[in-house]
């Protein structure tokens, strides 16, 4: 569906024949999304494979591909809460020195992928737009205890068991998203 150019745009301001975008108003539309129409600045537009879209018919695209219930952000949050709380503890109890920091870099990336995968076996691998940042959280606050006994080792597990275990649900922890 698209508007033509003669037809008035709903959401939009025209003054002296400049469109405005509905979402920023100071700005003009310079682009249409190639779904619905809606006029949109360079800040609302998404580029896709087969043009500029509109920040909501992108949303309601990838909707399609979430099927997550609530319960699987509860299960994902206390199974990675629960093994990261058991494998920072276990990690934290070796000691200080160059051997117990490479022992750490194994054991924090086999603990987030333990996690991950058996928060996608118990979730039955149904797919939650905030599973990753669930189980990032999980895995954070699991082993924040262990920072009193071995901040070194339990910092790196931090860093990696997270990294591992949100890899799997697609989430990029990146400031600009």
């Amino acid at each position: 569906m698209t508007i033509s150019e003669t037809e008035p745009i709903p959401g939009a301001t025209t003054e002296d024949d400049v469109v405005t975008c509905p979402v920023h108003p100071k700005e003009a539309a310079t682009l249409r999304c190639n779904r619905c129409g809606r006029p949109m600045c360079t800040k609302c537009a998404v580029r896709t494979p087969v043009g500029y879209r509109c920040r909501e018919c992108v949303r309601q695209q990838q909707d399609k591909f979430f099927d997550a219930q609530f319960f699987d952000y509860i299960i994902a949050g206390v199974v990675s809460l629960v093994v990261s709380f058991f494998g920072a503890f276990v990690l934290a109890r070796f000691g200080f020195g160059f051997f117990t920091i490479f022992i750490a870099f194994f054991v924090s990336s086999a603990v987030g992928g333990a996690i991950g995968a058996l928060v996608r076996t118990l979730t039955r691998k149904r797919r939650g737009r905030y599973t990753g940042l669930v189980v990032a959280l999980g895995v954070v606050l699991g082993a924040l205890p262990a920072l009193l006994v071995n901040p070194l080792t339990t910092l790196i597990f931090i860093f990696l068991a997270t990294g591992t275990a949100t890899a799997q649900f697609g989430l990029r922890l990146s400031l600009n998203q």
